[in-house]
């Protein structure tokens, strides 16, 4: 699978000497992280294992900014987002390669996916803004 990598310490990763072909430095943010995951074809979302994470904040940054994600399988990126609709998940590496393969080979698939996932996500009311709304709400009552 044809891959980048970015990031500040993924040098850290007992895997670094396969991983740093494909690093292309450190962490961005802003409007180039926003572009990074709009021109990535598909956006992997990896778990800490360490921190028992369900999901993380890239499981909502990705599909906000139009990106399409394939992250791991698990009960909170399931209710989330439709598998195969809306996200991609898997449980394996094989399974992951095997996911990133065929949703590089089918352009108009992958886009409808990836539009499919904004639209879930602002459904769900994960925004910054629903989420801030209403906690001035119950703040207010």
């Amino acid at each position: 699978v044809p891959l980048s990598i970015r990031g500040a310490h993924w040098h850290k990763a007992p895997e670094w000497p396969l991983l740093q072909p494909f690093w292309l430095g450190g962490a961005i943010g802003g409007d180039d992280y926003a572009k990074a995951i709009q021109c990535a074809k598909v956006n992997l979302g990896l778990l800490s294992k360490g921190n028992r994470d369900l999901h993380t904040t890239r499981s909502l940054e990705v599909p906000a900014v139009g990106g399409l994600l394939c992250a791991e399988r698990t009960s909170e990126h399931e209710a989330m987002y439709a598998e195969g609709h809306e996200a991609v998940f898997w449980r394996s590496v094989d399974e992951c390669a095997s996911q990133c393969h065929a949703l590089l080979a089918h352009d108009a698939h992958r886009r409808a996916m990836a539009l499919a996932g904004q639209q879930r996500l602002q459904r769900n009311g994960n925004m910054n803004e629903r989420v801030l709304q209403h906690i001035l709400d119950e703040v207010a009552s």
